[in-house]
């Protein structure tokens, strides 16, 4: 794929996006679809003065083709690309090739038709309109769908480790804060409905190193997150939370002036400022004893939480919890601790348990809570096969056959849950 059809592919994906969202808003004679039109006959026009290669935009649910060759993207055009990809699949005309003929007619004409499908929510698309024709999507299915959530969530978890990694090395000078934000209030919205899999990915303990200063405050922000949607916090309040988490980073004393000190050099906290350094200095402070403010008292608990997956990587995740909510973590409030423990449950999500069934015993990984009242008592578990290799996935509230009775350290066990 060259660059000029990778530029163009792009153009067209971000063009349908903004065609689409203005037929579901206006008529065709409407000024907002008319300049739709025009954009798209000029990018075509563009590209075909610069090239006589067919260009073919294929869309699937979470893979877009140019010319039949994978488009990277970044996060906003996946997102506007999946939405149409979803849009157009409905009405079997994803796989869509721009011949050198193209003129505004069959541009007219196939924006036309897809008026009528979004308005009479119908299929009207034809296969053909002369330099425009057009097919369903080889490959879009619910089965490719079903990943997508977990993928997004892996990029998500990925793009806030790799900003925050780039705030410490610099932080001399300075750095700007909207790329955290930002990173941070895509992973909020997300956490709304796939909490899970960030729970798994904060889990991860890399057996034969340890964790660095950054993939650790990463796994508390994403902790603290949870936590606080849990306790049904407001979306500000959880990205104060998580933003805390982050910064807290940069002095890694528990001394409360000394952790606050970095943060005075921020210009760009706005108004989060005083949220954040105070909620930093109680957090710290409530180790000794004093009190807090309750959004310190949840990131007092993950930061403890986190610090006790750090020193000893073959402690399991349940006897971590078992321990906070026990009162056995010096300077932990035994209160929060314990709600904190309802919250991560006793299997939390990354461990790994071994399980009596019939067949014997069997090891797996808690992937999931139902959402019942014996959820947390009988998660869902993934089975693990010989070498590690993911089995069938099996919720023990609805498969009394099986039993936990055991749990175990993945690290210890030498699993790398990024791996699998």
């Amino acid at each position: 794929m060259s660059a000029n059809s990778n530029q163009y592919g792009e153009k067209i994906i971000r063009a349908l996006h903004a065609l689409s969202n203005a037929l579901k808003l206006y008529e065709l004679n409407n000024a907002a679809v008319v300049r739709q039109i025009d954009e798209m006959e000029e990018m075509l026009k563009e590209y075909f003065s610069q090239s006589s290669e067919e260009l073919r935009i294929t869309l699937r649910e979470d893979e877009f083709f140019v010319n039949d060759q994978l488009l990277k993207v970044d996060l906003a055009l996946f997102l506007r690309g999946r939405e149409v990809a979803l849009l157009l699949d409905d009405f079997e005309f994803g796989d869509i090739r721009f011949s050198q003929e193209c003129n505004r007619a069959a541009v007219e004409a196939m924006v036309s038709d897809l008026s009528l499908s979004i308005r009479n929510n119908d299929n009207h698309m034809k296969s053909d309109y002369g330099s425009i024709s057009g097919k369903k999507a080889v490959g879009s299915s619910a089965a490719a769908f079903r990943f997508e959530p977990d993928r997004l969530a892996i990029w998500l978890y990925s793009g806030l480790l790799d900003v925050t990694e780039q705030l410490y090395s610099q932080r001399e000078k300075i750095p700007s804060l909207l790329p955290i934000k930002r990173s941070i209030q895509l992973i909020v919205d997300n956490m709304r409905e796939h909490n899970g899999i960030y729970q798994m990915l904060s889990a991860i303990r890399d057996p034969d190193r340890e964790r660095s200063n950054a993939e650790t405050r990463v796994a508390v922000a994403i902790d603290v997150i949870g936590f606080g949607l849990f306790s049904g916090l407001k979306g500000s309040e959880l990205m104060n939370l998580a933003l805390t988490s982050i910064l807290g980073g940069l002095e890694t004393s528990p001394d409360p002036l000394k952790a606050v000190s970095p943060l005075f050099a921020f210009t760009g906290l706005g108004t989060s400022t005083s949220s954040v350094i105070l909620t930093l200095f109680d957090s710290r402070a409530a180790r000794y004893g004093k009190k807090a403010l309750p959004s310190a008292r949840l990131l007092m608990v993950v930061e403890a939480y986190h610090q006790c997956l750090n020193m000893n990587k073959t402690i399991p995740l349940p006897q971590i919890v078992f321990m906070l909510a026990k009162g056995e973590v010096q300077g932990v409030e035994r209160g929060i601790a314990q709600y904190f423990a309802r919250y991560k449950g006793p299997f939390p999500i990354g461990s790994l348990v071994e399980l009596s069934s019939s067949k014997g015993t069997e090891r797996g990984l808690v992937v999931g809570h139902s959402d019942n009242v014996l959820g947390k008592q009988k998660p869902m578990v993934m089975l693990l096969k010989a070498n590690n290799r993911l089995g069938p996935t099996i919720n023990l509230v609805t498969d009394p056959s099986r039993q936990i009775i055991k749990t175990s350290s993945i690290s210890k066990e030498k699993i790398r849950l990024v791996e699998l």
